[in-house]
């Protein structure tokens, strides 16, 4: 090969490395836009009572405005549209009963007028995306319990842990008081029944059929020095302990990851950790698969806002039932490193449990990608050189004629 075919190919090497180093890095940038906008995907609907205190909040657009290492501030925050329709938004009209604050848009109280879909935007002199989140706020409590109620379940004869959840945005100023459909709930003082763990959740002692139903927590938060009203409700399900299979069949087994497992990533960037359970023979539904952060669950832990959970996916393979379960960090920080990841799989037989760890990797990509430019710069000058100082004379491709010659 020539000097010159090697200066040729070096930097067209380089160049091609460079190019797929860039598609790779903006692969999850690839986004629709509409109206000038980036359009993500829409946020977890909301199901609210009318009355209560309801606040909507964009989770999944702040978690990316994290990764675009945009800071929310008051001159640079998300602002709310309302979208009535035929493509028409118009700004949401805030008066003292429905304002913007801290990026979120409150209803203090909502009315069931509110219901609609709304659109989250963050617009710069610059930059512009969106996304967009439905709410419905129902008069009564019936017939839509099941739409605005949290589903839970507990195998029978065992324990089984109710919770009143997303309360964190709310000023609490007053105890939680609980139902079991209407009927107060009592907490005794041997706590022999129910049990209360924390001024949110109860657990319920050896869980039977007369336990399921929908229980309905009601707090008083406080805003601007004035009292409103937050309604939960939780769905119980009672599941039997399941058929009388031999019980080393019954218990589930995660198969990935490894326990001790630990997933590197770089700060900033997403990962997915994927938990795999075998349960054998055993249909799905008699096992549960959760994640836990240092012991709290997904969005009651420090990641909550920055991490999400994915659809659970049931699969058969070779005969064997298997669940599977993702947990999705939008943006790996440094502290992600010290927090105890853990995925727990149980049901009446039993239970298992693996703890994987997240490690974190010097970014090298902005680096290698000016070094990558520059070398290439560089050896394209050093070739063009190097060719013209010792490219090889080339004789001339004429002969002067003799003056005066004789034939």
């Amino acid at each position: 090969m020539t000097l010159k075919d090697k200066c040729i190919l070096v930097p067209i090497a380089l160049l091609i490395l460079l190019s797929m180093i860039m598609v790779d890095a903006n692969k999850e940038s690839q986004l629709p836009i509409r109206g000038g906008c980036l359009q993500l995907s829409p946020e977890v609907p909301e199901f609210r009572l009318q009355g209560d205190a309801v606040v909507l909040r964009c989770g999944f657009l702040e978690s990316y405005l994290q990764m675009q290492r945009f800071s929310l501030t008051e001159g640079n925050t998300i602002h709310f549209l309302r979208d009535y329709g035929n493509g028409t938004e118009v700004s949401v009209h805030t008066e003292d009963r429905v304002r913007e604050q801290r990026h979120q848009l409150w209803f203090l109280p909502a009315q069931a007028a509110d219901s609609g879909t709304y659109s989250c935007v963050f617009r710069n002199a610059s930059y512009c995306c969106a996304t967009t989140i439905a709410l419905q706020v129902y008069e009564t409590r019936q017939p839509h319990l099941d739409a605005i109620s949290y589903p839970m379940f507990a195998y029978h004869g065992q324990k089984g842990k109710i919770r009143c959840y997303h309360l964190k945005e709310f000023s609490i100023s007053g105890n939680l008081q609980w139902y079991k459909e209407s009927t107060p709930i009592v907490f005794s003082v041997n706590r022999t029944r129910y049990r209360r763990d924390t001024n949110t959740t109860f657990t319920i002692q050896d869980v039977s059929t007369a336990d399921e139903g929908f229980y309905t927590c009601k707090v008083q938060v406080l805003f601007n020095n004035t009292e409103y009203i937050v309604t939960r409700v939780t769905k119980l399900s009672v599941k039997a302990p399941g058929p009388r299979l031999p019980k080393e069949n019954l218990r589930p087994k995660i198969v990935d990851p490894v326990n001790g497992t630990f997933f590197q990533s770089y700060f900033g960037s997403s990962l997915s950790i994927l938990c795999k359970v075998s349960t054998g023979n055993q249909s799905a539904d008699f096992t549960d698969v959760i994640w836990f952060i240092n012991g709290l669950f997904v969005e009651e832990s420090f990641l909550s806002g920055r991490a999400l959970l994915g659809e659970m996916m049931v699969t058969i393979e070779n005969g064997d039932n298997y669940i599977e379960l993702e947990l999705i960090i939008l943006e790996v920080h440094e502290e992600d490193t010290r927090a105890e990841i853990k995925c727990v799989a149980q049901n009446s037989a039993g239970r298992d449990e693996v703890m994987a760890h997240v490690r974190l990797e010097d970014s090298i990509l902005a680096w290698l990608v000016v070094a990558a430019a520059g070398t290439i710069c560089f050896l394209t000058m050093v070739c063009v050189f190097l060719y013209q100082f010792l490219k090889p004379k080339r004789k001339s491709d004429y002969i002067l004629a003799r003056q005066h010659s004789t034939f």
